[in-house]
């Protein structure tokens, strides 16, 4: 078995001498995030890899467009922010204008109110800031700080214990999706599957002769109560851990992690781990040791393709990371498969 890898491609990757230096170094799958590429940007990375599958036989480079989803964020607030203290109480409704002080706190989701309730909590700027719902009244959601800290304008917004009942596919989904099947993709990743209603809506836009892989992205904790009809429904499944992380307990999700990859095998479907796999080579040439421990313990636990994410979209040293990834799964793997105790 070889582990393959993801790439983000970003702004420290576009440029084709860059896309191919990664690709030379060893990447297997390039991954277009939709929350901030264009259809030019797109179009110029599918040309590059496919130029470079033309010239290299042995290998072939797959292309996974990923899916924005129904992210939800705060509106435009000051500049400085907004500094949250604890058994503070704030008010939150969907507006398109900026935040006034002492006014309503803008969001972006016109139907939040509808399905949050008392009692869930609200988690901003990565898990670092919680609130509580305290009241849901007249389209404005109030709830009281838990844990404060400084929120920023277009920070996401994460509701570990809400059904978004219009999740799944949004508009611009859609739409992406449809240029990906003029434009070509091999792989289309789902955010924010909640059940597998959203998998097979998707699997319904992509029609009955599309040959392009569903990969189900499990970061709202919703999707663990429905995990298996969603990997039924899926070809693949990503461990994406950022939004997951925020939505389960911390020191859960690599139990969880392991369980995911356990059920994805159990029904012959392949599983990614995703997200701060190297975090550190964002600025460092280096990967830490736990970073390189975190790898090593993907690949025990039967990860079929591991993801970098800012790594190789905006990081400072995206070969390296990649080389230093393929390094680290090869070593790891030939200890499983030949009990070689010594490279």
């Amino acid at each position: 078995m070889t582990t393959k890898i993801i790439a983000t491609i970003g702004p420290k990757t576009e440029a084709p001498e860059q896309l191919l230096a990664i690709l030379e170094a060893g990447v297997d799958v390039v991954r277009v995030n939709f929350s901030h590429a264009t259809y030019d940007q797109y179009k110029k990375i599918t040309k590059v890899i496919k130029s470079f599958n033309r010239h290299h036989h042995e290998r072939h480079v797959a292309l996974m467009l990923d899916l924005q989803g129904p992210r939800i964020r705060v509106g435009v607030l000051p500049t400085e922010g907004l500094l949250f203290k604890e058994k503070e109480v704030y008010q939150f409704s969907y507006s398109r204008k900026a935040y006034q002080p002492g006014g309503v706190i803008p969001i972006d989701n016109a139907d939040l109110y509808l399905d949050i309730e008392k009692d869930h909590p609200l988690f901003f700027g990565n898990g670092m800031i919680e609130l509580l719902v305290k009241e849901v009244k007249n389209k404005i959601i109030t709830a009281q700080v838990v844990i404060g800290g400084r929120l920023l304008s277009r920070k996401g917004i994460n509701v570990p214990y809400t059904h978004i009942k219009k999740g799944g596919l949004t508009p611009k989904d859609i739409k992406d999706v449809k240029f990906g099947l003029r434009e070509g993709m091999d792989y289309v990743a789902l955010s924010f599957v909640q059940n597998d209603d959203d998998v097979i809506h998707l699997r319904n836009l992509l029609g009955a002769k599309s040959k392009v892989k569903i990969v189900s992205k499990i970061e709202r904790a919703l999707a663990l109560k429905n995990i298996d009809k969603i990997i039924e429904a899926s070809d693949i499944i990503m461990v994406a851990r950022g939004d997951l992380g925020i939505e389960v307990p911390i020191e859960d999700l690599p139990i969880i992690q392991k369980n995911l990859v356990r059920h994805a095998h159990w029904q012959g479907k392949p599983a990614i781990i995703a997200t701060q796999v190297m975090t550190s080579m964002i600025k460092n040439p280096h990967p830490t040791r736990a970073e390189v421990s975190d790898i090593s313990n993907a690949v025990f636990d039967g990860a079929d393709m591991v993801m970098l994410s800012d790594e190789t979209a905006v990081g400072d040293y995206p070969v390296a990371a990649v080389k230093i990834l393929r390094k680290v799964m090869n070593r790891s793997e030939n200890y499983i498969y030949k009990s070689d105790l010594i490279s």
